[in-house]
């Protein structure tokens, strides 16, 4: 191979090397990956490590779903994301991806994703299916720009994969199941609304109608504190159900994480300030992943 020949090669795998990069990011991994792992979570808590088969199925068609769902709420939110600093470094609204491709490639991931949930049978599909209508339909369609309650609306399709996954593999919902579900729609207004606070002038600039931006700053915080007292009762709620399915000192754990989150809220109410709102935030973000962390890890310690 001559040096222009190679040279031409190394410049086409780099563009596409970028270009796999780009609608990578499209599809939120982050964001994704959270989701997955709510799903898994939920289905070793069913009793996944016996029929690791469905688990991992499963896991994998809530993974590709989701993805597919940032990619398509990415394209639906390009025109505010641009207008906001928080996101305008995003690939769609910096034009380094074609907004057609991006939607095409969410459309076949989630097609692909119901595709893989089929052997589940009807009411997993179904649940998925409508994980992904309130996230694309209620939520980033119709309620994002214009209703303030748009977090509420459509916090149940954060709560879908959990859900999914453990109806997956128990084949019947409970309440434990739900539980696990209850967990991600109650964080998301604590999680979202707090780092809507530190970002009101932003939504603001962007026309998007959060509450802190609609109903002020004092009144989100104090929505988020209620959120935060919600979901310590369905952490409860899940202490009680599981019973003697779940080890004590994961019980406390669970119970512990709940009371700082509350403290953390409190404290926003108190003082409904930028910084604390992010100081909330920071907590919040690894806290869901902490709450089913351990959810997994008990699942491990019964098993055995």
């Amino acid at each position: 191979m001559s040096g222009a020949s190679l040279a031409a090669t190394t410049a086409q795998w780099r563009s596409t090397a970028r270009s796999i990069r780009l609608y990578w990011a499209v599809t939120d991994p982050r964001t994704v990956s959270l989701l997955a792992f709510t799903g898994l979570a939920a289905g070793l808590a069913a009793g996944g490590l016996h029929q690791l088969p469905r688990l991992i199925l499963i896991s994998v068609s809530l993974a590709l779903s989701s993805m597919g769902a940032r990619a398509v709420a990415n394209y639906i939110d390009r025109d505010i994301d641009a207008l906001m600093e928080r996101t305008r470094h995003r690939p769609l609204p910096m034009g380094l991806v074609d907004p057609e491709h991006a939607v095409m490639l969410g459309l076949s991931l989630m097609g692909l994703g119901l595709l893989l949930a089929a052997p589940f049978g009807p009411v997993v599909v179904a649940l998925m299916a409508l994980g992904l209508a309130d996230n694309l339909l209620v939520y980033a369609r119709l309620t994002k720009r214009t209703n303030p309650l748009s977090i509420v609306l459509g916090a149940p399709s954060g709560g879908a994969p959990a859900l999914v996954g453990y109806v997956a593999v128990a084949g019947s919902v409970n309440l434990v199941g739900m539980a696990l579900a209850m967990f991600v729609v109650f964080w998301t207004p604590v999680h979202i609304w707090s780092l809507a606070i530190r970002y009101r002038d932003d939504y603001a600039r962007a026309g998007v109608a959060m509450m802190p931006v609609v109903a002020g700053v004092g009144r989100c915080a104090r929505l988020v504190g209620l959120a935060s007292v919600g979901l310590a009762v369905w952490t409860g709620l899940y202490v009680v159900a599981a019973g003697p399915g779940l080890s004590a000192p994961i019980g406390a754990i669970l119970i512990a994480l709940a009371a700082v989150l509350m403290a953390g809220s409190l404290g926003l109410m108190r003082r409904p300030t930028a910084t604390n709102a992010w100081r909330l935030f920071k907590f919040t973000a690894p806290y869901l992943a902490a709450l089913f962390t351990l959810v997994a890890l008990n699942a491990v310690l019964v098993a055995r």
